[in-house]
């Protein structure tokens, strides 16, 4: 008869096993990731070859992507639920019942859903917030979707984009350039839409999608606007062992900042050292005490910022307080009171002192936590309302922005991307020796978030001024109506609105209107760009126009040798004259000086301007540093 197993080994074995057996699962679930993306040098041949992997289009296609509109349409239905009245006319706008109805179909009507997704891209205001895109979105796809079920002549559709997809990867991979870049991106959102070639795309994503922002804040800059003399009195009113005190405190000291190594957080902890001083009186019974105290003082009050906003621990402090009395007197001018006193207040010295510290620190908490409750509130709710809500709303916060803090500064890496966009496709240049403040982004982050914040929006000069108020104070002159007092208009293009690109030391800017308004009148489509030169002066660097701001129509070649026809010279000409002021011939990048608490900075003056391989890069360093 065989012995059973003794349980200890049993449970010993078992033990082992589990982790064992968990830890080869994972090790073949990350190889197997590992296989799937294909290496840059073979991504060419991988897009060629992509015209094997088509898959058709079916029922259970058509059937997902429309529980996708249907979810986005309900997260919508609540947000107009709490507008009211203006929910109300939302719905009409948009053919709310009509959609519905279609929708309740065995089989939609196309023209219909063409017909309401047509309403959601009118670029009304309003409808660039997060709960109209999704739904929009949504929409299209379905439409593609239900379009593509069964048709034979998808597969054509589908390799054309191959095609272009592979001949811009092949050119991209060789030398990146703004307008590959943003023809990869529409093929890759046209197969994601279709829900073809998934290892594909994820490979192109992970070798060309990569952080397209830096900026790092060195530890001095960082830390001066929390640097500050300390010097003030404040009155004393206190009990300790029965006694009654009453006095005044002088404190002097000095706050400053350092940065608490962190890599998910910046994280800054504002130091303070400090003395009291104070002169006091304390009533015990029969008996007056005069006494002068020193209380040596520390504390941190520690704060750390992510993409959520800013945080912050309660202060922790350390106090140590020393008590000299001075003298003890009767109230009735009694010695033997006086000496009884003087003996009980020399056993109970050491523990007042003690007590004496523990309220210090309390009080030194509680006041650092009150004096910073009200500007930590403001700077988040600034930083919220400002930057984080709109965004939000509007899904233009990046997918990635990561912050940190070494001993040195504070670092943040942002990815904009999405959507099938691509972002940097290598890491940024180096900064120069001695730079305290930079800022590295690649041409890939400004593209992507004008396409998703401006994409066949129409943009009116009424709000681009009110917007520059809002950020520099006043109307720059150059963003000033013209004389005729005809406002302007643009309709930009929904494939590429705005477009910048980085390289050879040039930055190059291009903005595409499919439709131009002067006050009543609409022209049509135009292409305007500029191209600046980098060149470092005595004072700073200077941005100098290559030749003339390019103004032709989107179909025009210059080179051909044909003429613009007449109504297309009229805009042309009004927007040269426009945007001359806009583009100026040269302007100078001379720094800045730093605002509110970091005024004691003083001038950050550029020290590096370069645009290469798709980055722009500026640095900047304190004058006289």
């Amino acid at each position: 008869m065989r012995n059973r197993p003794n349980s200890h080994h049993a449970m010993r074995l078992v033990s082992f096993l589990v982790p064992a057996v968990f830890a080869l699962f994972l090790m073949r679930v990350n190889h197997s990731a590992a296989d799937d993306i294909i290496s840059l040098g073979d991504l060419p041949d991988a897009c060629r070859n992509a015209k094997a992997e088509f898959r058709l289009i079916d029922a259970g296609d058509v059937e997902h992507s429309k529980n996708e509109l249907l979810a986005a349409l309900e997260r919508l239905d609540r947000r107009l639920a709490l507008d009211g009245k203006n929910g109300a006319a939302w719905r009409s706008y948009l053919l709310w019942d009509e959609l519905h109805s279609e929708l309740n179909e065995q089989t939609p009507d196309p023209s219909v859903l063409k017909k309401v997704h047509a309403r959601y891209s009118s670029g009304h205001e309003g409808l660039d917030l997060i709960w109209f895109l999704d739904a929009r979105q949504s929409l299209h796809n379905y439409v593609v979707m239900l379009g593509a079920a069964g048709n034979p002549n998808v597969r054509q559709g589908y390799e054309s984009v191959i095609d272009r997809l592979a001949a811009s990867v092949t050119k991209y991979v060789a030398k990146p350039s703004t307008d590959e870049a943003l023809a990869i991106n529409e093929a890759v959102r046209w197969l994601e839409g279709a829900r073809q070639c998934p290892a594909l795309i994820r490979s192109i994503k992970h070798h060309l999608v990569r952080p397209n922002l830096f900026v790092e804040i060195s530890a001095p800059v960082a830390a001066a606007g929390l640097s500050e003399q300390i010097d003030d009195t404040m009155p004393i009113r206190d009990c300790i062992l029965g006694t009654d005190i009453y006095g005044t405190a002088h404190t002097i000291g000095r706050t400053r900042a350092e940065l608490w190594p962190d890599s998910r957080f910046a994280v800054i902890d504002a130091l303070f050292f400090g003395t009291t001083d104070s002169s006091n009186l304390g009533y015990n019974g029969p008996v007056v005490i005069y006494s002068r105290s020193t209380t040596d003082l520390a504390a941190r009050k520690r704060v750390w910022v992510d993409a959520d906003g800013l945080q912050a621990y309660p202060a922790v402090s350390r106090a140590e307080t020393s008590i000299e009395i001075d003298d003890i007197r009767s109230r009735r001018g009694r010695r033997i009171v006086e000496r009884m006193a003087w003996r009980k207040a020399g056993k109970q010295q050491w523990t007042a002192e003690q007590i004496a510290s523990q309220r210090a620190e309390r009080r030194l908490n509680e006041r650092i936590d009150a004096q910073a409750a009200e500007p930590l509130e403001k700077a988040n709710r600034q930083y919220v309302e400002k930057y984080r809500r709109p965004f939000s709303e509007r899904k233009l916060l990046p997918e990635r922005l990561d912050f940190s803090t070494t001993e040195r500064a504070i670092s943040i890496v942002g990815l904009q991307a999405g959507g099938g966009k691509l972002a940097a496709p290598n890491d940024p240049p180096s900064t120069i020796d001695g730079a305290e403040m930079s800022v590295r982004v690649h041409e890939s982050m400004i593209n992507n978030l004008a396409f998703d914040a401006l994409a066949g929006r129409t943009v009116y000069e009424a709000k681009v001024q009110a917007l520059a108020v809002d950020l520099f104070g006043e109307l720059p002159e150059k963003m000033k109506g013209d004389e005729d007092g005809k406002p302007w208009a643009i309709t930009l293009d929904q494939r590429r609105p705005i477009t910048v690109g980085f390289n050879d030391g040039r930055m190059s800017i291009t903005i595409r209107g499919v439709r131009y308004y002067k006050g009543e009148e609409a022209h049509p489509a135009m292409n305007i760009s500029a191209t600046y030169k980098i060149e470092a002066v005595e004072s700073g660097f200077k941005f100098v126009r290559e030749g003339i701001i390019e103004v032709f129509p989107p179909d025009f070649d210059p080179e051909s040798g044909e003429k613009i026809d007449a109504r297309r010279s009229v805009i042309r000409k009004l927007l040269e004259k426009r945007f001359e002021n806009v583009f100026e011939p040269e302007f100078i990048a001379k720094g800045f000086d730093m605002p509110g608490k970091w005024k004691p900075v003083g001038r950050m003056l550029p020290i590096q301007v370069t645009a290469q391989d798709g980055w722009l890069v500026i640095s900047w360093k304190r004058a006289g540093e």
